[in-house]
């Protein structure tokens, strides 16, 4: 069967972690765990006049590129497209395909097929190991649905609403527009209904894409303000609210919480600025209505967040 053009996640029928382009170091592809809706495992796929496919990030804009089609050689993440590799997709009959260096043996090899994040990929000559397989799950067609980075907006370094002079605070990630969804679960965050009533339920809930679930990242004075899109409220812990394991988020119009980012593209952490409280997915749930509350920071995947570009 063969491919046809369009934006894949790419994943590997040994380990199953997914064809990935690092953020901190964006010449490295390496095996990672699932991080639905992360531009770093979304691959533009196209198919040229020779038949051949070129790979190019969704994330980075960067392109598939091995130097040879020798054992060991690694597959690395190109600027351009003159310096992108042509490959072969090749059914290997088990609803996966092989990826052929063009007009060589050697295909896209998981090291060792090994489960942890960070694996190398590499090129090897092609054995029919699972390792050497890879699952072209489509996301959406080419040209279609994410859109482009947004201006990134100043917030108010002390209390009050959004808007005014820009914060000085700079976290782990830019200030910008995002969807934010659960490591562990995948699902969103999400304002309940689009409420914009002061002490609106966050939830989690599975993704949409709606404005509901898009939020800016303004900076304060010790963390971002979350902004949300479709109502201008805040992610926040009411200020009557006494600060303990399980307490709710609401949204606010007038009492922004600021959030210490920490992480990286892996996986976020927003810690309430001045505590030791994280943001936290109750339980890991991947159910529609999911809580969302804060609980003692414990780095667990419930308390990791994905930051998608909006």
């Amino acid at each position: 069967m063969t491919i046809e053009d369009g934006v894949y996640r790419i994943k590997n029928q040994q380990s199953g972690t997914y064809f990935d382009n690092s953020e901190l170091n964006r010449e490295k592809i390496h095996g990672w765990d699932s991080r639905p809706g992360s531009g770093n495992q979304e691959w533009e796929v196209r198919q040229q006049d020779d038949g051949s496919y070129i790979l190019r990030n969704a994330a980075s804009r960067r392109y598939a590129h091995a130097s040879d089609g020798r054992d060991g050689t690694k597959v690395k993440a190109e600027d351009t497209e003159r310096e992108a590799s042509h490959w072969a997709i090749r059914d290997a009959g088990d609803n996966s395909y092989n990826i052929y260096l063009k007009e060589t043996n050697g295909v896209i090899n998981l090291d060792e097929g090994r489960v942890e994040n960070g694996t190398s990929i590499n090129i090897r000559n092609c054995t029919e190991d699972r390792q050497q397989k890879w699952k072209f799950d489509k996301v959406r067609e080419l040209g279609e649905g994410r859109q482009q980075p947004l201006p990134q907006p100043g917030g108010r370094g002390g209390g009050g609403g959004g808007g005014g002079d820009a914060g000085r605070y700079r976290g782990a990630c830019d200030p910008g527009r995002y969807w934010i969804r659960n490591a562990h679960s995948g699902t969103a965050l999400d304002l309940s209904g689009s409420n914009p009533n002061d002490g609106a339920a966050i939830i989690g809930y599975q993704v949409t894409q709606g404005n509901n679930q898009q939020w800016d990242l303004e900076s304060g004075v010790q963390g971002y303000r979350v902004r949300n899109i479709a109502t201008g409220t805040y992610l926040s812990v009411r200020l009557d609210d006494k600060l303990q394991d399980g307490v709710l988020l609401t949204g606010n119009k007038n009492n922004p919480s600021e959030w210490d980012v920490r992480g990286d593209q892996n996986g976020y952490t927003l810690i309430l600025a001045g505590t030791n409280f994280a943001l936290d997915l109750a339980q890991g749930s991947a159910q529609d209505g999911a809580k969302i509350c804060i609980w003692t920071s414990h780095g667990k995947n419930n308390q990791k967040w994905l930051l998608v570009r909006a």
